[in-house]
């Protein structure tokens, strides 16, 4: 699966938020948007029509914040009227190599909605997957700029097309991951953001003799193979894609990013 064909700007990973770490099944992301309003009744209507979601049997609300369960997930939805403190969100969009227009567009936010998910006990797939399904509704909002979430901002057309693979039976991966790129010292490194969620360590590959293609497709396949198989990778082990691919993991002190990673050898 590749989505990256030419890569030039040396690009840093954003800047993490400073409440970095997350709990195990809980998700929380924000869409941006360019006034303090949303039409949550739209919003209501484009789950049921979209995903055949009916929020409103088990909910709460008031003004400003939504409330609700489906299958055992807590989710909710609120309104901030201010747009997110201290450039943060123009910062993490910065890092989005696939859409150069993403912090310039991002400028202009001056409101935007908080959406978080949790639950479901071990099934954490199916709590990602109702997050991914609760911001690309609000894509389809008419003020929506776009969706701050696992450190980048992402276009809304990118997340709602990914989310399209969830109408196949696929876990929609470039929604919950972000494979952050950029050019090292000495190689290409790619970084995961969003594993967190999943109960597993973020992976990283560091100063790769490689296309950013290349490299980026390997974490990715990476990514998706232990997301859909409840794979732990652990320190001195190695893994590959057949007999004769191997690479050697090392955990420890992150590079790309803040805490504990795997370090995968390319």
């Amino acid at each position: 699966m590749g989505f990256l064909d030419l890569f030039k700007k040396k690009q840093a990973p954003a800047e993490q938020p400073e409440t970095s770490s997350k709990k195990v099944g809980s998700f929380t992301g924000f869409a941006l948007l360019s006034s303090p309003d949303w039409d949550r009744d739209q919003w209501i209507r484009d789950l049921k029509d979209d995903w055949n979601l009916d929020t409103t049997k088990d909910c709460d609300s008031n003004e400003h914040v939504f409330t609700f369960s489906i299958d055992s997930i807590t989710a909710y939805v609120a309104l901030m009227p201010v747009p997110i403190p201290n450039g943060e969100a123009e910062r993490a969009a910065a890092a989005n190599y696939l859409w150069k227009e993403a912090a310039e567009t991002v400028k202009s936010h001056r409101a935007h909605l908080v959406v978080g998910v949790s639950g479901a006990g071990p099934d954490v797939k199916k709590t990602g997957e109702l997050f991914v399904k609760l911001l690309c509704c609000c894509c389809k909002q008419r003020n929506a700029l776009g969706i701050y979430s696992n450190a980048t901002v992402f276009e809304p057309r990118f997340y709602m097309a990914g989310a399209d693979m969830m109408k196949n039976g696929q876990l929609p991966i470039l929604n919950l991951i972000w494979f952050g790129l950029y050019r090292g010292k000495k190689g290409m490194c790619c970084y995961t953001c969003g594993l967190e969620s999943f109960g597993k360590d973020e992976m990283e590959v560091v100063d790769a003799k490689a296309q950013p293609s290349d490299v980026q497709n390997f974490l990715l396949n990476l990514t998706s193979y232990v997301l859909k198989n409840d794979v732990t990778l652990n320190h001195g082990e190695t893994v590959g894609f057949s007999a004769e691919d191997k690479h050697r993991i090392r955990r420890g002190q992150g590079v790309s990013l803040p805490g504990i990673t795997l370090k995968i050898e390319y």
